[in-house]
């Protein structure tokens, strides 16, 4: 995680903020800078935007485009944030790593300054919270897509080597040879496949094993060739 030990303060305000004096007071180097020099030098590593949002708010388009323009250059968080001006989660979409609002007390500021210096988010913990909720139902939905491309729960091992050898054009003696079971074993086999699958022969189950993605299940046996 990258850390930070330089705000670049972006203001229309040509007096000195209190977020360079707080800043410094926490070892934080501070520098005033224009938006013409912050698109012209070159990146520092070490360094964060501070961009003040006083009267501005993110649902206005230069405002939401400046800010996506920096953060696609430098690390940013936006400060002198009015109450109601700034959607968090736009400004998180638009690469805002936190927002301080222009109401926040001291002890709330300096605090917002260590975890920014840190290269921590700064967000309400709802906002968080509901990120990491979407994160792990995006998680879950994505292993039960990965189950369900091959059922094993329906299917077992052995069925399922079965179904793949038959999708490639195997016959029951060919499957029986590969499988070293019987021809008959895999007669009894199929029916079972046949009947969970609701295939009515092997055309509709090669339509099945297609759709089921079987062609990329890796069976648990070796292709043998024909002595």
């Amino acid at each position: 995680m990258s850390k930070y030990n330089k705000f670049l303060i972006v203001s229309n305000s040509a007096k000195p903020t209190n977020i360079a004096l707080l800043a410094n007071s926490i070892d934080i180097e501070t520098e005033s800078k224009s938006r013409s020099e912050l698109f012209h030098m070159d990146v520092d590593a070490d360094a964060m935007v501070a961009y003040s949002m006083a009267g501005k708010q993110l649902t206005h388009n230069h405002t939401a485009s400046e800010i996506n323009l920096i953060a696609q250059r430098f690390p940013i968080f936006v400060f002198d944030v009015a109450r109601g001006s700034c959607d968090p989660q736009q400004a998180l979409d638009l690469g805002v790593r936190g927002i301080i609002y222009s109401d926040d007390q001291l002890d709330k500021l300096l605090t917002a300054f260590k975890v920014l210096s840190e290269g921590q988010l700064y967000y309400p913990r709802w906002l968080l919270s509901e990120l990491v909720n979407e994160m792990l139902t995006r998680r879950i939905e994505q292993t039960n897509n990965s189950d369900s491309a091959f059922p094993h729960t329906s299917l077992t091992k052995q069925e399922l080597n079965i179904v793949k050898l038959v999708a490639q054009g195997a016959r029951n003696k060919e499957v029986a040879y590969q499988l070293n079971i019987s021809a008959h074993t895999v007669k009894t086999h199929l029916s079972s496949i046949f009947r969970k699958t609701q295939a009515r022969n092997r055309v509709e189950l090669l339509r099945w094993s297609q759709q089921s993605n079987i062609v990329n299940y890796h069976p648990d046996f070796s292709i043998k060739s024909e002595a």
